[in-house]
């Protein structure tokens, strides 16, 4: 994890990483990615970065598939124009119409790729679950694009990537909708509103290092049609815009602007309030954080022995500030696992990589202190995805359900097992673990609608196809929901499960990342954007 402490005592939280001026140091990657991660609102990036001959060793059914990821060459790949099909049939799916696009939505040419060219439901056998997937079709720069946050609205499950937002129909994966932006998206909220809106947070520039994330863009979500649009202003070096952030609750928008917060209305993007930077602790922001409530994450006294993490929970209509949550000193706030209850990760500031969960209380109160280094598992904040310049809300591995928190632990290899840890959010001591059968397990989200407990994905691994579980409350054997395709096992594990999201009794993978040269080309198992399992 990288450290948020400069010799200055002021947390470089918005430091630009060449290739990706969004982008903070991580920790070095393996040539395999860790365990897979949703984020807490049913989906999860990952701070992988795939690199120039970065060779991945995937063992797929009984021998063992050799995988070479290589970057396109800027000059040849660094258009940012998009190359957008025709109405095309996604495989395993239903038929689909040309999308409306606006004026500048512009396909830029005509692909030469095909969703259809790899039947993922092929072989497919009695009581496996009905596969569908969408193929990239969007021509990246040679550095590749992030794919951002997932969203359900309406039976739709949208996304962006690059310089594009698209929507498809959960049930068979047909594109309802696809909207092109003037710049690379480089931040995105982790749910949208309740009214099915989202604002996005884009670039105009084209530069590799210092470009400004200050495009603020609206979107329905049902629809794909643009709302209001607004430029963020730079005053001084405490709102700058290197790194922007947005969090919705409700139907409040805000965007952390280095030290400082703007909230905004989502219905028309009227600024409500600001908050600024606290002199007061030296407290500086680190991130904002939405859902259920609306939470700003600050580092106080970085740099010296009463380094300290804070929390402020705000009433997203006014600002007013209903409580604050002091960490212990020594200890600094890097992730919010849940918002409602709230509970999150925090660092020590003299062994960093220590860490531990605090479960907070609805007056600011620490409820419960979560030592994982006292566990026999051990654990990886985030599940070692690191912290790439996304949000404090992103993050792998964790979801809270039933007053409880359910963690994944680390394997003790990359393709090895793991389990899930069950953490009393009231005591902070464990209650259980279960595996399952040698897999690898994630938590994705809580259960709604198929009992009690949580859903888990249980990724692919040698002659095991990957599974949609449900684990109860109480531990014990998981259920399976879904028997994912053997057609689809080989895109499956190219994916690394770098989002998921589940929901309507559907479980939904995309990777956290697609290279310079995934845009549709025939045979490239490393195309796949979207992976969709269902009944």
């Amino acid at each position: 994890m990288v450290s948020h402490e400069s010799e200055s005592g002021r947390p470089p939280v918005h430091q630009p990483v060449p290739g990706n001026p969004y982008a903070q140091p991580g920790p070095p990657q393996p040539p395999f990615p860790p365990p897979p991660g949703p984020r807490p609102a049913n989906s999860r990036k990952r701070a992988l970065v795939v690199g120039v001959g970065a060779l991945a060793l995937v063992l797929v059914g009984t021998g063992v598939f050799v995988l070479t990821r290589r970057d396109g060459d800027e000059g040849k790949d660094g258009s940012r124009k998009p190359v957008a099909q025709d109405s095309r049939k996604p495989s395993g799916g239903g038929r689909e119409s040309a999308p409306e696009r606006d004026g500048s939505d512009d396909d830029g040419g005509k692909g030469t790729g095909s969703a259809g060219q790899i039947d993922v439901n092929a072989g497919r056998k009695p009581g496996d679950a009905k596969a569908w997937l969408a193929v990239n079709d969007v021509r990246l720069p040679g550095k590749g694009a992030q794919l951002q946050d997932l969203w359900r609205v309406d039976g739709l499950v949208a996304q962006a990537e690059y310089d594009e937002v698209t929507a498809f129909r959960s049930k068979d994966g047909t594109r309802a909708w696809r909207l092109r932006l003037p710049g690379e998206v480089c931040d995105t909220p982790v749910n949208p509103s309740p009214d099915g809106k989202v604002v996005v947070a884009y670039t105009k520039s084209e530069a590799r290092v210092g470009a400004k994330c200050n495009q603020l863009q609206s979107i329905d979500l049902r629809t794909g049609k643009k709302g209001w649009h607004k430029e963020l202003a730079e005053h001084n070096t405490l709102d700058s815009t290197s790194a922007t952030h947005v969090a919705i609750s409700g139907s409040t928008v805000m965007v952390d602007q280095d030290s400082i917060a703007h909230a905004y209305r989502m219905r028309d993007g009227k600024r409500l309030f600001t908050t600024k930077h606290q002199r007061e602790g030296a407290c500086f922001l680190h991130g904002v954080a939405g859902g259920a409530g609306l939470i700003q994450v600050q580092s106080c006294a970085a740099g010296s022995n009463l380094a300290n993490g804070r929390l402020r929970k705000l009433d997203p209509r006014t600002g007013k500030v209903d409580w604050v949550y002091r960490s212990r000193k020594g200890w600094t706030i890097d992730k919010v696992y849940s918002v409602d209850p709230v509970v999150v990760s925090l660092r020590s500031r003299a062994e960093p990589e220590k860490w531990a969960l605090a479960a907070v209380d609805e007056r600011g109160g620490q409820r419960s202190w979560i030592d994982l280094g006292r566990r026999k598992e051990k654990f990886e904040q985030c599940t070692g995805a690191g912290d790439s310049g996304e949000g404090v809300q992103n993050c792998a591995g964790g979801v809270v359900a039933h007053d409880t928190l359910y963690l994944a632990s680390k394997p003790d290899d990359i393709l090895g097992p793991n389990k899930i840890v069950a953490f009393d959010l009231r005591t902070g001591k464990a209650k259980w673990s279960a595996g399952a059968g040698g897999r690898q397990l994630l938590p994705v989200t809580r259960s709604e609608r198929d009992g009690p407990g949580v859903i888990v994905y249980a990724r692919p691994y040698r002659d095991r196809t990957g599974r949609t579980l449900l684990l109860p409350p109480g531990g014990g054997k998981p259920k399976v929901l879904l028997k994912h395709t053997a057609a689809a096992q080989k895109i499956e594990v190219f994916m690394f499960a770098g989002n998921t999201m589940y929901f309507d009794g559907r479980i939904h993978i995309t990777p956290s990342r697609l290279d310079g040269r995934s845009h549709g080309a025939k045979g490239e198992e490393g195309d796949g954007r979207m992976l969709s399992f269902g009944p």
